[in-house]
């Protein structure tokens, strides 16, 4: 073992293992930079020479900006993912990460590289105070990344993480917004532990962590009525794809980057009335057509098989379509509420859950629960259709009374034992004179008495 010795106020070691030199400094104990020793020789053990420059001589912004040029480019969500490293790349004075797509041929998502800072985008003059305000909004979370993007990876701990976490949180930023923040490092620090090969941090510095509660769910679906109020708006308008594309997607449920980015002519089969994705969240998928989504899809087009069915930006369809609810004076409907109006529509209708999740495209009843929204009114409508939907049959009917002149019913006569017994009797001895051609006495027709009459023979 290396002898570690004092350098400054701190304490360091030098030491090659396994043809690598490894050199730690700033530790504050003996103690402190002997443990930190074995750890680094251990991952060596385990998984052979880290990958780049290390947890001990990196800086959390150098790493990121590594990470991102190798990791981004297979993210669907990377133009997201990279705003939010580039905050720390900025933090740090470093070039920052530019994504753009990949060629058609490509197996990845995104072409990644770095934008040098002398050319980086300028801020109009007209945005000037409004960035000055941000920037005086976020000065605590922006003092916070500064330092963290100075600090190697090996000595960033968990309590580092918590103090942006709350910064962020006091700041008033969205509970969401502080939980992409933190996945974005928790992915970093599993990268680099799994596929770099870095022994330090042992843990993951961003996980455990206390968070504000996510609570963003919405259960918002447009009514009939405001339907009928939104196509009498879109009457009024102009342009009539705002309103074609509108029905689309009230009638499919796909989100509304699906039609934007990833749904073209080509996908169109009007005979079984699919429309097949070449991508989306959830990869590729067929989105069934229903009569009134078919009628949209013709308006629409048919064009060139290669062009996008909807050749609009989401930015003017946002807000077309909030321009449009203003003028029917609907209130707090978003675009994507349309996806739980068609789910919950059909779940009304069908109650069948394999035929919601091949609308929606969703993997797990869990998310699927989120867009099929019943209210206690669509469940009082329900059993009012029911109630009217049944046979009068099934109600019981009054029983009419009998008419005046009837006659009222016999008395029924009621006997004892001793007279059942006598009764039983003599049709029994009535029955065998019978079969013997002999009438009994005291029966209808019997001879009076003083006539011969034959007596009763015992069977033999």
């Amino acid at each position: 073992m290396a002898k570690p010795y004092q350098e400054g106020k701190g304490w360091c070691v030098r030491k090659r293992f396994k043809r690598k030199d490894i050199y730690l400094s700033g530790y504050p104990t003996k103690g402190a930079v002997e443990k930190a020793l074995r750890e680094e020789m251990e991952a060596l053990e385990r998984s052979g020479k880290p990958q780049h420059l290390g947890p001990n001589r990196s800086t959390l912004a150098y790493a990121l900006q590594d990470y991102g040029l190798e990791h981004l480019k297979r993210l669907k969500g990377a133009p997201q993912e990279t705003r939010r490293i580039n905050k720390y790349l900025e933090a740090a004075g470093l070039e920052l990460l530019v994504v753009s797509p990949a060629p058609a041929s490509s197996t990845l998502h995104f072409d990644v590289k770095l934008l040098p800072r002398d050319t980086q985008r300028r801020v109009p003059p007209g945005l000037g105070p409004w960035r000055k305000g941000l920037l005086c909004k976020t000065s605590g979370s922006d003092r916070v990344r500064q330092v963290l993007s100075q600090t190697t990876v090996s000595k960033i701990t968990r309590g580092d993480i918590q103090l942006l976490m709350d910064t962020l949180a006091s700041e008033g930023l969205a509970a969401s917004t502080i939980a992409l923040e933190r996945a974005v490092l928790r992915s970093f620090f599993n990268h680099v532990r799994k596929r770099w090969g870095w022994a330090q941090p042992v843990d993951n510095p961003a996980s455990g962590l206390r968070l504000p509660k996510i609570d963003n769910a919405r259960d918002r679906v447009m009514s009939l009525q405001e339907q009928a109020l939104l196509d009498a708006a879109f009457d009024g308008a102009r342009n009539d794809v705002l309103r074609h594309v509108v029905v689309l997607l009230r009638e499919t449920a796909m989100r509304a980057s699906e039609p934007l980015l990833h749904a073209t002519w080509a996908g169109v089969d009007w005979e079984r009335n699919v429309l097949q994705l070449s991508d989306g969240k959830d990869g590729k998928r067929d989105v069934p057509l229903s009569p009134v989504a078919v009628e949209a899809l013709k308006a629409l087009g048919p064009r060139e098989p290669e062009q996008r069915i909807v050749e609009l930006t989401y930015e003017a369809l946002k807000a077309g379509f909030k321009r449009n609810c203003e003028r029917a004076g609907i209130e707090n409907l978003h675009l994507h509420d349309l996806r739980h109006t068609a789910a919950t529509r059909l779940g009304l209708e069908s109650g069948n859950v394999w035929l919601l999740k091949a609308l929606t495209g969703h993997k797990t009843d869990k998310m699927l629960s989120r867009y099929v929204n019943v209210k206690a009114d669509d469940v009082v409508e329900f059993m009012r259709r029911k109630k009217e939907a049944s046979p009068a049959s099934a109600e019981k009917a009054p029983v009419a009374p009998p008419p005046a002149d009837a006659e009222p019913p016999a008395t029924p006569v009621l006997f004892d034992a001793v007279q059942v017994q006598s009764i039983v009797s003599r049709a029994l001895a009535e029955a065998m004179a019978a079969a013997a051609g002999v009438v009994a006495p005291g029966s209808v027709g019997a001879p009076a008495q003083g006539d011969n009459v034959y007596p009763l023979r015992r069977a033999a």
